[in-house]
């Protein structure tokens, strides 16, 4: 299933602000006395501030190894949902957790949010969610003043002057924990611009997984033919590479559902040495990332799930990874939009025994 959330019914019920240091230059934590006293244009300004961060491309779970409750931030996340009177008191919790998480070299010190949410809708479903938001980066910016407000007498001159404060342009590290599937980890959505420079919050403070649902599925058996075409492929010609490439996408555009069984006759047809090599690092890919194999029969010869359903925008994003065209060292690129043009003749692969070369042959109707 391919879940879906939306904020414009949400309402940012309560909001806690602490601030956070590096545990590794001990700068230690500021604990707020209670919530923000925020007024209702602020109030919504933050809360699109924090929202609209989230792009909802992928769902999170927390997780825990052993039991979920060792996980801090789930317990910490319980707590509050059975009883809104933890509110406060859990927040610091979170705090100190991340404090204790804040070891890694390129981390900075920032101001750590604690918001309370009604109203967001999930799977058409209302649910309550509490959202975790550090902001690190400052920016300076120029502030327009009347001479009143720079101590002149009034009707003077326009004054300017340069504060610095947080930029409603990105936010540097968030997660959404939604009050929906509480014994898995509930239904978590994260965002950390500077993922690349340290995964702690990810990783180290959260502890999340990805949920496997059909965009988790989509993007991950797409990777898999992408993996499949670099290491296994690698020794076969381009054109046959390119093959396997378009008829893969074009399955996964032109479907609604995945069945394992469809796409090895469709993509591999009569190439029944190349259906063996990719069962074998499909096995070999499934086992390594946790994937379901999504076998059409068990041993004893009875149905299975085979299959999940397409999530088209995962497609479309994983699509721009995947190279659809041959280079040759006479600096000619070769651009081949569909498995279509290979499987019609309008392509052709050959060697030229004067000139000691190969080369590709094509054919069409008319130029555009």
């Amino acid at each position: 299933m391919q879940h879906s959330v939306h904020f414009s019914e949400a309402r940012l019920e309560e909001i806690i602000l602490h601030k956070v240091g590096r545990k590794q230059e001990e700068e230690g934590v500021e604990i707020a006395k209670s919530a923000l006293a925020v007024d209702e244009n602020l109030r919504e300004t933050l809360k699109n501030y924090f929202l609209n961060a989230f792009k909802a491309e992928a769902f999170y779970r927390l997780h825990h190894e052993s039991d979920l409750m060792m996980n801090e931030v789930y317990a910490y996340a319980s707590y509050i949902f059975e009883n809104k009177e933890e509110f406060y008191p859990q927040s610091i919790n979170i705090l100190k957790h991340l404090y204790e998480k804040s070891t890694h070299n390129k981390i900075v010190g920032g101001e750590l949010y604690v918001a309370f949410f009604e109203d967001c809708v999930f799977d058409d479903e209302l649910v309550r969610a509490i959202g975790i938001f550090k902001t690190e980066t400052k920016d300076k910016f120029i502030k327009l003043t009347s001479g009143d407000e720079n101590g002149g007498e009034s009707g003077s001159d326009w004054g300017l002057i340069c504060e610095e404060g947080t930029s409603l342009a990105n936010l540097d590290k968030g997660c959404l924990i939604l009050e929906t599937g509480a014994d898995t980890g509930f239904r978590v959505l994260a965002v950390d611009v500077k993922s690349g420079e340290a995964k702690y919050w990810h990783d180290d403070f959260l502890h999340l997984v990805q949920v496997q649902d059909d965009a988790f599925l989509t993007k991950s058996y797409l990777n898999m033919c992408k993996d499949f075409t670099r290491k296994v492929l690698a020794k076969e010609d381009k054109g046959e590479q390119l093959s396997f490439v378009n008829k893969s996408i074009d399955y996964f555009e032109g479907k609604e559902t995945f069945d394992y069984n469809e796409f090895v006759d469709e993509v591999f047809e009569e190439r029944h040495e190349l259906v063996d090599k990719f069962e074998h690092h499909r096995r070999d890919y499934s086992q390594r990332n946790g994937l379901p194999m999504f076998e059409a029969k068990n041993e004893e010869g009875d149905a299975q799930e085979s299959g999940f359903f397409i999530a088209p925008q995962a497609v479309k994003k994983a699509k721009k990874g995947f190279r659809n065209s041959i280079l040759l060292d006479t600096q000619v690129e070769i651009k081949i939009q569909s498995a279509e043009v290979q499987d019609s003749g309008c392509m052709e692969r050959g060697y030229d025994e004067e000139k000691k070369m190969h080369f590709y042959k094509i054919f069409f109707n008319e130029e555009k």
